[in-house]
């Protein structure tokens, strides 16, 4: 610090001589007569070199007033930054408790938390893929249908409808099978499989509604 008040000091007192060489007309020793010039020269001269003390003077004054406007901001920046230390507050302690135990629950609740006394029931959550969540049911449940959307498992569950109650209808009411058997012949195979996809209608039906709670 003292060095630098003695480079503040020694530039002020720089730029007051720079203007005192300006304002006061500078003076010459007696010397041995000289051959003349012209008067026109010799003033030009003196006041081209008065008017570049002057312009030097000034803009050394500027640049150590903001050399020393940019240390003392800095100076100050430094003394308020580290007298003032961090200190925790009950507020802030009750705040870190109350987020910190929220986030633990919610993760041993979710299934990348692994423990043996979760693995319970028929279809238990794995790791990253939990069948519940938010009281509803995720798309992990219907198994390999997540990858179809609501739309899809729609127009699939009505066409199988129509197919396994057309199946069902001809093999008991319309084209009878069991009158063919007993003359002899043999049933259609036909009827059969379509008949059987009555009921994958229904799974198809509730996977449209799982997909469509979760917005798929």
């Amino acid at each position: 610090m003292t060095r630098f008040t003695v480079a503040v000091g020694v530039a002020t007192v720089a730029a007051f001589a720079a203007g005192a060489a300006f304002v006061v007309a500078p003076t010459r020793p007696p010397s041995a007569p000289t051959v003349p010039l012209a008067s026109g020269v010799s003033g030009s001269t003196t006041q081209s070199a008065g008017w570049g003390l002057a312009a030097a003077g000034l803009a050394l004054g500027a640049h150590v007033g903001l050399a020393a406007a940019w240390r003392v901001r800095a100076t100050a920046a430094r003394a308020e930054g580290g007298g003032k230390a961090y200190k925790e507050t009950p507020a802030d302690e009750r705040l870190f408790e109350q987020v910190y135990l929220q986030y633990t629950s919610e993760y041993m609740k979710g299934p990348m938390y692994w423990h043996p006394d979760k693995m319970q029931g028929f279809a238990p959550d794995y790791p990253g893929r939990p069948i519940v969540k938010n009281g509803k049911y995720t798309s992990n449940v219907i198994g390999n249908l997540k990858a179809f959307s609501s739309n899809e498992l729609a127009f699939l569950s009505m066409l199988f409808f129509g197919v396994g109650l057309y199946g069902n209808l001809q093999f008991n009411y319309y084209d009878t099978q069991w009158a063919k058997v007993d003359a002899g012949g043999y049933f259609n195979v036909s009827y059969i499989v379509e008949s059987l996809l009555l009921p994958i209608s229904f799974f198809m039906h509730i996977a449209c509604y799982i997909q469509k709670q979760n917005g798929k």
